[in-house]
């Protein structure tokens, strides 16, 4: 689908600071009746799916609106109150378009059947209304990066566990050779398997012991992979 054409005004403002899209650009999309219409663009990384998904949170959470499916790829809610943009009710339309590093979403603003807030017709409107694209975004990223994060924080609590259980093995084993050790001292009978099997039990610690330094090492890479994410956080707060 083409969604640009010859605009009057153009806005872009772009990051890639820890890899992630941050740009909104004032332009014409096409509608789900294919009529050009001035708006706001944003850029963001995830595909079409988390931005369906994202969108319709956004909504639900901020203005407790649902979203109509319009089309597959058209979402809007239809004659609301945003009262930060105008006090005319209006149908918000968002068009998702899968680019190759994520999605496009055009956000629309229309107070009636053919009319919509652009660079011409209900300009301060329309240039009210970017404030709300740029919350999106925030929520967007939010949104994103609060999912990730909980699931880094899962995974370090099942190697946390896989610790803990190898430290339960280890002193199990510790103990059972302990006692061993005493019979084998003593001469007690049964002793020649009682080395055997004390031998096995430390390659067996042995190997908890490796496989709890892995555990540890895991979880500092994830625990970075949050640091990451939450430094990409604070970049998506500071957008605007």
């Amino acid at each position: 689908m083409k969604i640009f054409s010859v605009f009057f005004f153009s806005l872009l403002i772009c990051s890639n600071i820890y890899g992630q899209q941050l740009s909104i650009e004032n332009k014409p999309a096409l509608n789900e009746e294919s009529k050009s219409v001035d708006s706001w663009v944003v850029h963001v990384d995830q595909d079409m799916n988390f931005c369906f998904s994202a969108y319709s949170e956004f909504m639900r959470k901020n203005f407790d609106y649902r979203i109509n499916r319009r089309s597959k790829i058209v979402h809007s809610v239809d004659k609301k109150l945003f009262t930060e943009i105008s006090n005319l009710r209006i149908d918000q339309r968002a068009i998702f378009t899968q680019e190759s590093k994520g999605t496009a979403i055009a956000f629309q603003f229309s107070p009636g059947y053919d009319i919509h807030f652009g660079n011409t017709m209900y300009k301060e409107e329309f240039d009210r209304a970017r404030a709300m694209v740029v919350n999106y975004v925030h929520f967007h990223y939010k949104m994103f990066y609060d999912d990730q994060i909980k699931n880094l924080r899962s995974k370090i609590k099942g190697l946390e566990k896989n610790i803990s259980n190898n430290q339960s093995k280890i002193e199990k084993n510790t103990k059972t050779v302990n006692l061993n050790a005493e019979d084998i001292s003593n001469n007690a009978v049964g002793a020649d398997k009682l080395r055997e099997k004390n031998e096995k039990l430390e390659k067996d610690n042995v190997t908890l012991t490796t496989e709890i330094d892995k555990f540890r090492s895991q979880i500092t890479q994830l625990e970075t992979e949050i640091d990451n994410a939450n430094q990409s956080l604070k970049v998506v707060e500071a957008f605007n």
